[in-house]
C-alpha cells in the first residue's frame, strides 16, 4: 500500500490577506482611547454622551487630563487635534470652534453703533445714556449668574436633555482647557440678543433700550473675556489671580457652587460662594 503523503506543515506566518486583516484590527485597537465610562475619546462624543444615562453627570464633570489629550492628539492629528470631536459631520464640527477675539470683532462695533444712535442720532443726554448703560452692565451680572446656575447647570434626565446640556456647557466641563470652545458663537449670541432686546423694548422706550442693551453686551463681553482669561492667561495681578482660582475651583471642586465668572457678587448674595 502506498505510503500516504505527509500533511504539509502549517505555515506559522499567515497569508498576506490575514496579516493585513490582523494589522488593521490591531491599528483600530491602538487608536482607541476609552475612559472608565466606556467613552472612546477618539470618536465623536455627541451620541456617546447622550447614551451614558445616569452616568452622564459624573462623566461630564470628570475633566479629561492634559496627558490624555496629548495622547488623543497623537492618535487623531489634524486641525482640531487638540480638541475632542463632537460631531461626525465635517460641516457641523468647525461650527463648534471659535477664536476668542472674534467675539470682540463682532460685538464691539454693535455696541458703538447702539450708543451712537442713542446719543448722536436721537439726542439722548449723556448722563441719561451713561445711567442706562451702567444699569445694563449691572443687569448682565445677574443674568450671568442665572444662566450659569439655572441653565448651564441643570441636571438632565433624558437623552434630549443630555444632548442640550453637553452642547451648551457639558463639553466645557469635560475639556475645560480647549481654547476654541470658551466663548459663545456670535451667530447664536445674535439670536439670543434679539430676543433679549425685544423683551427690553416691551418695557423701555427705544433710546433707553439701546443704551441698556449696549451695557448688557459689554457685560457679556466682560464675562466671555474673563472666562478666557481664567483658563488661558497667567494672571499678573491679585484680581486676576482671584478670578482664576475662583473659577477653576468651580470646575474641579465645587461644580454646584461658585457660578460667578466675571465677579462673585451674586454668589455672595445667594450664598453659593466659597465655603
Amino acid at each position: 500500500m502506498a505510503k500516504p503523503e505527509p500533511m504539509p506543515e502549517r505555515n506559522l506566518s499567515t497569508s498576506a490577506g490575514e496579516v493585513d486583516l490582523e494589522s488593521k484590527k490591531d491599528t483600530r485597537q491602538e487608536r482607541k482611547l476609552v475612559d472608565k465610562y466606556g467613552v472612546d475619546l477618539t470618536q465623536p462624543l455627541f451620541a456617546q454622551a447622550a447614551g451614558l444615562g445616569d452616568q452622564y453627570w459624573d462623566w461630564v464633570h470628570t475633566s479629561v487630563s492634559p496627558k490624555t489629550m496629548a495622547r488623543r492628539a497623537e492618535l487623531c492629528p489634524g486641525k482640531w487635534g487638540n480638541s475632542v470631536r463632537i460631531f461626525h459631520s465635517d460641516f457641523l464640527e468647525p461650527l463648534t470652534h471659535m477664536q476668542w477675539w472674534l467675539v470682540l470683532v463682532v460685538w464691539v462695533p454693535v455696541v458703538l453703533a447702539m450708543l451712537a444712535v442713542a446719543f448722536f442720532g436721537r439726542g439722548m443726554p449723556l448722563p441719561q445714556l451713561l445711567g442706562w448703560f451702567l444699569l445694563g452692565v449691572a443687569t448682565w451680572t445677574l443674568l450671568e449668574y442665572i444662566l450659569h446656575r439655572v441653565i448651564f447647570h441643570f441636571e438632565p434626565h433624558s437623552k434630549l436633555g443630555r444632548h442640550i446640556h453637553f452642547l451648551f456647557h457639558g463639553i466645557h466641563h469635560l475639556d475645560p482647557w480647549d481654547a476654541t470652545r470658551l466663548v459663545f458663537p456670535p451667530v447664536l449670541g445674535a439670536a439670543f440678543g434679539l430676543v433679549i432686546f425685544s423683551l427690553v423694548r416691551l418695557v423701555l422706550p427705544l433710546d433707553e433700550s439701546l443704551a441698556a442693551m449696549a451695557g448688557l453686551i459689554v457685560g457679556y463681553l466682560g464675562y466671555d473675556m474673563s472666562h478666557y482669561y481664567s483658563h488661558h492667561v497667567k494672571p499678573g495681578n491679585r484680581w486676576g489671580k482671584f478670578l482664576r482660582r475662583y473659577h477653576l475651583a468651580h470646575h474641579h471642586k465645587e461644580q454646584h457652587r461658585l457660578f460667578g465668572v466675571s465677579q462673585p457678587f451674586w454668589d455672595i448674595v445667594f450664598r453659593t460662594g466659597e465655603r
